[in-house]
């Protein structure tokens, strides 16, 4: 197969594969939403002052850190049903929001561990040490956009997904690296940027931000 059949090949399905693309960044999203909002919840419920409260949210958050995302993706796809009767009436379950789900387990355990920290140091004055949390966080979306490939074997129809049904459809087995190339080159392009520019923003936030001035101990 030559260069130019590749690249025309590739120029005629990168809308069908950007909207494919589209769906891992909107996946993404949704479970950085779910996760970060029960992992605050977690993170609270650890700054408490009653030792059952802690110890509940360690045990949950322990669970979240050692669930395996592809396993409980499998969980999901099979415990949810496909369509659900409320009213009388059935609605459609999507496979994207059960990719979410999966996907916000791993989000929940890393906001926990992570924003509780930084709720110590700005109550302890650190404010520098506690916004550090928002790069962190954007760092770990990151990961999240890489993992959400997963998504494709429940049937969502996002880049990875996509990739196969243009092979299917071109029937040229020879393209396949360059598919799956492409992919990896998309995949890149968002996020290699963003973590340099975390990086910037974690060097900046460092130099910029006051320090909280370590108190002196009596002699």
């Amino acid at each position: 197969m030559s260069a130019r059949d590749v690249t025309e090949a590739l120029y005629v399905w990168t809308p069908f594969l950007a909207g494919g693309f589209i769906w891992n960044v909107l996946v993404s999203l949704c479970a950085m939403a779910i996760g970060t909002l029960l992992g605050a919840v977690l993170a609270t419920m650890r700054l408490s002052h009653r030792r059952a409260t802690v110890r509940a949210s360690l045990v949950a958050t322990g669970l979240t850190r050692n669930i395996p995302t592809f396993v409980f993706l499998f969980y999901l796809a099979f415990l949810i049903p496909v369509e659900i009767e409320l009213g009388g009436h059935l609605y459609a379950f999507p496979a994207w929001l059960k990719a979410s789900l999966a996907l916000a387990v791993a989000v929940i355990g890393f906001v926990s561990d992570n924003l509780s920290e930084a709720l110590r140091r700005w109550r302890s004055h650190d404010h520098a040490a506690a916004l550090m949390f928002i790069p962190n966080w954007t760092s770990y979306f990151l990961v999240i956009v890489m993992a959400s490939s997963t998504a494709s074997v429940i049937g969502v129809g996002e880049l990875v997904a996509r990739c196969n049904t243009v092979i299917g459809a071109v029937g040229k087995p020879e393209l396949m690296l360059w598919i799956y190339l492409y992919a990896m080159l998309w995949f890149f392009l968002c996020c290699y940027p963003l973590t340099l520019l975390m990086r910037q923003v974690k060097t900046w936030m460092s130099r910029r931000l006051p320090q909280r001035t370590p108190e002196l101990v009596p002699a």
